[in-house]
């Protein structure tokens, strides 16, 4: 059997249930419709990659065969010059021209130009002194050096002055400014050779700091000329092959290798011209103005193991379309902005969120509401419905004693000298039963705010006096009550009902606390009113209970209440009487302490009022 407390929790946990399985189940309809509207986003910027993929394709292979004609219809005699302007207007914008000697080696692009000025006359004395046993030559001739020979090189090819000034940029005898070092880089990292750039680099490393050596590193990490990509690659790409393989009817070989495709025309004289597609030239191309795609998609160029990808791969949670040019040259398209998708999917979910959270407080608060109101409205049900037992219980008892005594009187059955003492038991019920009803009359008339008090400035002593001696007489049996009257305090009262709260408070007390008598009954002068208080030495009530007891029907919840009869309206009345009066009732108790129920009114007002 659960207990009050465990009942009302159970309660509300299945009514919060209830509440919240409605809310819970949109917001989770909601995610499935933010989900798939995420997942019709991403098909929908897949479909339109794909087309842009179509879109380039299509670009490609136009161009392409505009040039392959083009190049099929080139003269096949001419100076290399006039070749090298024929080739270089008949290309695509994505291929690169090229013409290659008898020999396979490259005429277009040109070489680049050697360097202007040769290193001068004793350098290679300067550079042997600086590295020579001498070691008090070897400053000097590293400071000359470093001052006249940034032009030189070994009889290897390989570039001096960088060994040396980093040697001395990195602690060595002789000091030189580490920004001079990464100026020389930033000049001359285009001519180093790619062992030179990778030993470089590790000495940039060790011997270099802070910005010259940011400087030095990006320096050696630019890419390499472009005819020496385009070199690489035509090696790579297996040129050669592709040139003894057959031509086709108009001349011309076509391959598709490694990083590169193209397209080649033997000429008469030994000499190979065409345009070659790279890694290079594509990213140049797409990186321009002409390039056939939107602004909202973005192409990047993959070569080597990155172009080998057999499918396109997510960028960024988005989709991504991969076109291949060559088996290890491919461009991904994907979106400018990857996470825009994922950006507005989160919006979405955030906003569902917040929406369904307030949505699902509100329920929750509507509910609660609700079932704080239904909860109440059973409590009232419950309370009338133990008023009416009560009520009943209290009527009923003082009737079938009237009724009882009469029947007795009527039918004779009485000796003559018992009929006093029946008349004083008719004439006590009988003013039980009329203090009953009164009592209801009075509490349904303040309920609906029809009673109205007569009030003039009295002694309250006086009236409580009068309320004193009533119980009294009523109880004989009892000891008599303590007084602590002060015959000063004066208030603007009605007697009648100061008596009638004050019976109510006497009553209560007999009712929950027979054994605590004698009770204390003290009317004293406070805070500039009177206050009336009845103290006992029974129980106790609850802190819990305090404020609740003066509420209509309401009564404390403990064994003790539920085993003495009563209506729960006597401490209601009692508050409606200190509220006529413009004052307050409270209790002070302690459970096993007793109680003291203090009604507190304000000081005189005038010569007579009326207050409903």
């Amino acid at each position: 059997m659960l207990s009050a407390r465990a009942s009302r929790l159970r309660d509300w946990a299945l009514f919060a249930a209830a509440a919240s399985l409605p809310a819970i189940c949109v917001g989770v309809l909601g995610l499935r419709a933010l989900s798939n509207e995420a997942d019709g986003a991403r098909r929908e910027v897949a479909l339109g990659l794909s087309t842009a993929s179509a879109r380039l394709s299509g670009a490609l292979d136009q161009a392409t065969d505009r040039a392959a004609a083009a190049l099929a219809a080139l003269p096949s005699h001419g100076a290399p010059d006039a070749v090298a302007a024929a080739l270089s207007r008949i290309a695509p914008p994505f291929a690169a021209p090229v013409l290659l000697a008898p020999d396979r080696s490259v005429l277009l692009p040109p070489q680049a130009a050697p360097p202007a000025a040769p290193a001068p006359e004793g350098c290679a004395a300067l550079a042997r002194a600086a590295a020579g046993p001498d070691a008090e030559a070897r400053p000097g001739a590293r400071r000359d050096f470093l001052a006249r020979c940034a032009e030189a090189r070994s009889p290897a090819g390989r570039w001096l002055w960088p060994v040396l000034a980093l040697d001395a940029a990195g602690g060595g005898a002789v000091s030189v400014d580490q920004r001079a070092v990464a100026v020389w880089l930033e000049a001359h990292a285009a001519g180093l050779s790619e062992a030179e750039r990778k030993a470089t680099a590790l000495e940039v490393d060790a011997a270099l700091a802070g910005e010259p050596r940011e400087r030095a590193r990006a320096a050696l990490a630019a890419p390499r000329a472009e005819r020496d990509a385009l070199v690489a690659e035509l090696r790579r790409g297996g040129v050669d092959a592709a040139l003894r393989a057959r031509p086709d009817a108009r001349g011309l070989v076509t391959w598709r290798a490694g990083a590169s495709a193209g397209t080649l025309r033997a000429l008469p004289d030994g000499r190979s011209a065409g345009f070659v597609i790279h890694a290079g030239s594509l990213a140049g191309w797409l990186r321009g103005d002409a390039r056939p795609l939107s602004p909202d998609v973005r192409a990047d160029v993959l070569a080597g193991a990155a172009g080998r990808a057999p499918v396109a791969p997510e960028v960024g949670g988005a989709p991504a379309a991969l076109l291949t040019i060559a088996p290890e040259l491919a461009v991904r398209l994907s979106p400018a902005d990857p996470a825009a998708v994922e950006r507005h999917a989160a919006r979405g979910k955030r906003l569902l969120v917040g929406v369904g959270a307030a949505a699902t407080a509100l329920a929750l608060g509507l509910a609660a509401l609700l079932f704080a109101r239904m909860r109440a409205a059973r409590r009232s049900s419950e309370l009338r419905t133990d008023f009416v037992a009560a009520v009943s219980h209290e009527l009923r008892t003082p009737i079938a004693s009237v009724r009882m005594l009469s029947e007795l009187l009527e039918e004779g059955r009485l000796a003559p000298d018992e009929h006093r003492e029946v008349f004083e038991a008719l004439g006590r019920e009988s003013r039980r039963l009329g203090e009953t009803v009164e009592r209801l009359l009075g509490f349904s008339r303040m309920m609906a705010g029809r009673a109205a008090t007569g009030r003039a400035p009295a002694r309250v002593a006086e009236a409580v006096a009068a309320s004193i001696d009533t119980f009294e007489e009523r109880n004989p049996e009892m000891p008599r009550v303590v007084r602590e009257l002060d015959p000063a305090a004066e208030a603007s009262i009605d007697a009648g009902q100061i008596q009638l709260a004050v019976d109510n408070l006497l009553a209560n007390a007999l009712k929950y606390a027979p054994l605590a008598a004698p009770y204390r009954v003290r009317v004293a002068r406070e805070r500039g009113g009177v206050a009336i208080a009845v103290e006992d030495r029974g129980p106790g009530v609850a802190r819990r209970d305090q404020r609740r007891i003066f509420e209509p029907f309401e009564r404390a919840d403990d064994r003790l209440s539920r085993a003495v009869s009563g209506s729960g309206i006597g401490l209601s009345l009692v508050r409606h009487v200190a509220r006529a009066h413009g004052g307050s009732a409270r209790v002070d108790s302690e459970p096993g302490r007793g109680a003291a129920f203090t009604l507190w009114i304000p000081g005189p007002r005038g010569p007579k009022e009326q207050t409903p």
